[in-house]
């Protein structure tokens, strides 16, 4: 029988344990597995003794379970309470036997098996269910990502966790069930696929689509929009812990769709407006037609042999960029001279400036993203605008076919211009204007002063309308709540604190410049100062100020509730008119007016001066000048002087006119003019439910339903 080696149980504080030369383990640890031993001596202490023996200098040599000794003197050195801590050790008396114990003890010891660890974190969180996940992470130094993966897992449907015990699938196939937290999905997902017989159908991927998880082009879609951006306009999405970021189980695609094209046309628009052309711009004077720019859905077609494919002859690779302003250039060269420093002997980063490194290469890249792209100075070009795979915004731009870049056909070939991509409900009201989306907007702003004007009009003469008006768009919001993520309701107005209203005055946007200097927009701000001086307004103490204001005059109070439907117009409209279009609760709402007493006529309401009409495009003007009769002399004018003879012929007097030469019928049409989308007309009806509300009206068997654009005319 073998002789027992004789140990006995010490209690001996860090200072007391050194490292020794006889412990078999000599390769170093993992900073990985030291931070998990190190987070569970700080959260449970020390569980299995360290083996030791006497030393000659004194204290004691540690051979088996130096790890331990090294983090304890870490954490004793970080916390100096920790030195007079005591914890067990097994002391060896035989040292020849030192080897050979610390061979076995190191030898002998098996990991857990993956399961068994999810077993026992699923325990752990039954026992302290109030535990977060960082709790759960800090008790053996896991960060919160890793902690939620492996509570993923730990979640699986029982009988999926007994077959990943068992062996029966591996890691991977344990991952994808565990792509959903539903234990009802894992299950059916498991069964169904089983029932099948096949050997493929239990491939990872197979789980995953079986889920409807990780499709390709939502999962593009998702990073594009963003899961924050998706989950507050009300979409749910489980996210796969074990995939690429974005890709998981989206509940409402149709949503995820619908924000994805908003964005994208959003974009669009951004880049358009970062477009030159012979040092023309989009906004103010010039339109896309201006600078033979266009949207396609695909890039030119040519057919060769017998085969259609994308003719990359017109393709314009690396087109030119214009230079920052000023004091964007100045940041942009300081940051390239830091960069320039913080590179070593070997052309690459230094380790201790990698982060900020790539934190300045990153601001390059964004400065540069926003320096004007030149387009050639001659040919028509067309952008083709696509999300790629890591749901970046990417626009290839092409000319438009070879006459425009000034290439011959090859002998055999035709060219074919893909269809052009579906305008939106917004740029086909735009397009039918001839405006960019900015100059539409202001436009609207415009309008939208008219109708506060108007409003305080009528209750000048002691209409009720601006009361109901505002007590509408104040109920709607309140009764009409939108269910969002979770528990949360989203409400599409105002809030309903009528203090909390926006005031679009203040405003400093490119959009809001070109209302604000308006003459409609100076008497709105003339009428809010001489109400702000009112006596009900100044009083310090509120209670006073509304006692005051209750014994205003009625017509008094209707000038108030005028003030503040103004007000509710920018809580019923702001989303509608940043996309350059008329809402239809504002053509009602100008219906209305018109019905009430005293109202003169909108034409005398604006001012269409030079301002105005350098709104338009110059291809609009030429157009409207056409009508006026005046065609042929505007077709060889320039964009400044079509400004010019708009403005002057909408203002013209008898005389004026007789020196311009027009027609008596052509002045009457002239001064009495205003754009369509500025008059009042028939409001269309909503659509039916499930139809969507910014496309035409279609019949069942998909045919167009909508009247002629007369009709569509009317309703702008």
């Amino acid at each position: 029988m073998a002789k027992t080696t004789k140990s006995t149980i010490l209690h001996l504080t860090i200072d007391q344990l050194h490292r020794s030369e006889l412990n078999v383990r000599k390769a170093p640890s993992s900073a990985a597995s030291d931070a998990e031993i190190s987070a569970s001596l700080l959260s449970v202490g020390l569980i299995q003794p360290m083996v030791v023996i006497a030393r000659e200098a004194g204290g004691y040599e540690v051979i088996a379970g130096d790890r331990r000794r090294r983090l304890l003197t870490a954490l004793a050195e970080a916390d100096p309470s920790r030195k007079a801590m005591t914890f067990p050790c097994m002391k060896v008396e035989d040292r020849s036997k030192a080897t050979e114990i610390s061979m076995a003890e190191n030898r002998a010891r098996e990991a857990m098996s993956l399961p068994d660890v999810y077993r026992a974190f699923a325990a752990i969180r039954t026992e302290r269910p109030d535990a977060t996940l960082e709790q759960l992470g800090a008790m053996f130094g896991y960060d919160v990502a890793r902690t939620a993966r492996i509570m993923r897992i730990a979640n699986l449907h029982p009988d999926i966790m007994d077959l990943y015990s068992a062996g029966e699938i591996d890691d991977a196939q344990a991952m994808a069930y565990a792509a959903t937290e539903d234990q009802s999905l894992q299950i059916a997902v498991y069964r169904q696929l089983t029932s099948n017989g096949q050997p493929h159908t239990s491939y990872p991927s197979a789980i995953r689509r079986a889920m409807n998880s990780g499709d390709h082009e939502l999962s593009k879609l998702m990073r594009y929009v963003g899961v924050d951006a998706f989950r507050a306009a009300g979409g749910e999405f489980e996210a796969d812990l074990f995939a690429k970021d974005g890709e998981g189980i989206v509940r409402q695609p149709e949503l995820l769709r619908q924000l994805a094209e908003e964005r994208l046309a959003t974009d669009k628009d951004r880049y358009v407006h970062k477009i030159v052309r012979n040092g023309r711009k989009l906004g103010e004077k010039w339109g896309l037609g201006d600078l033979q720019f266009s949207w396609e859905a695909a890039p030119p077609q040519i057919k060769q042999h017998g085969y259609l494919s994308s003719d990359h002859e017109l393709r314009i690779h690396n087109p030119q960029r214009g230079e920052l302003p000023k004091e964007r250039a100045t940041s942009y060269a300081s940051i390239k001279d830091c960069l320039a420093t913080m590179i070593g002997p070997d052309d690459e980063p230094l380790a201790v400036h990698a982060e900020a490194y790539d934190r300045m290469t990153a601001s390059l890249a964004e400065m540069d993203a926003q320096r004007p792209i030149i387009l050639p100075k001659k040919g028509a070009v067309v952008g083709v605008a696509s999300i790629n795979n890591d749901g970046d915004f990417v626009v290839e731009l092409w000319f438009a076919d070879r006459a425009a870049k000034g290439l011959a056909l090859p002998k055999g070939a035709t060219q074919e211009r893909s269809p052009k991509a579906e305008l939106s409900p917004q740029e086909a009201e735009r397009a039918r204007y001839g405006l960019s989306k900015d100059n539409m907007q202001a436009l609207m702003l415009i309008r939208r002063d008219m109708i506060r004007a108007e409003l305080m009009h009528s209750a000048a003469s002691g209409s009720p309308l601006a009361i109901d008006f505002m007590l509408f768009s104040q109920a709607r919001t309140i009764l009409s709540p939108k269910q969002g993520y979770g528990h949360t309701q989203h409400f599409f107005g105002e809030d309903q604190g009528i203090d909390d209203l926006p005031h679009d005055e203040d405003s400093t946007s490119k959009v809001h410049e070109l209302a604000k200097t308006r003459p409609e927009r100076a008497a709105w701000l003339s009428t809010k100062e001489r109400m702000a001086a009112a006596a009900w307004v100044t009083a310090r103490d509120p209670i006073d100020g509304f006692a005051m204001f209750r014994t205003l005059p009625d017509l008094d109070k209707h000038k108030v509730a005028a003030l503040v439907a103004g007000h509710m117009l920018l809580a019923t409209t702001a989303s509608t008119y940043s996309e350059g279009r008329t809402p239809r609760m504002v053509c009602e709402l100008a219906n209305c007016i018109e019905a009430e007493p005293g109202f003169g006529r909108w034409r005398d309401t604006v001012e269409l001066d030079h301002a105005f009409f350098a709104s338009f495009s110059h291809k609009a003007r030429v157009n409207l000048l056409e009508t006026w009769g005046l065609g042929d002399r505007a077709k060889a004018m320039k964009s400044n002087e079509t400004i010019a003879l708009c403005a002057r012929i909408a203002n013209c007097d008898a005389a004026e006119a007789k020196l311009l030469g027009l027609h008596a019928d052509d002045i009457a049409e002239a001064v009495n003019w205003l754009p369509d989308f500025m008059q009042s007309g028939t409001v269309p009806p909503l659509p039916h439910d499930g139809v969507d509300r910014d496309e035409p009206n279609t019949a069942l068997d998909g045919t167009d339903t909508t009247d002629d654009s007369e009709e569509l005319d009317e309703a702008a």
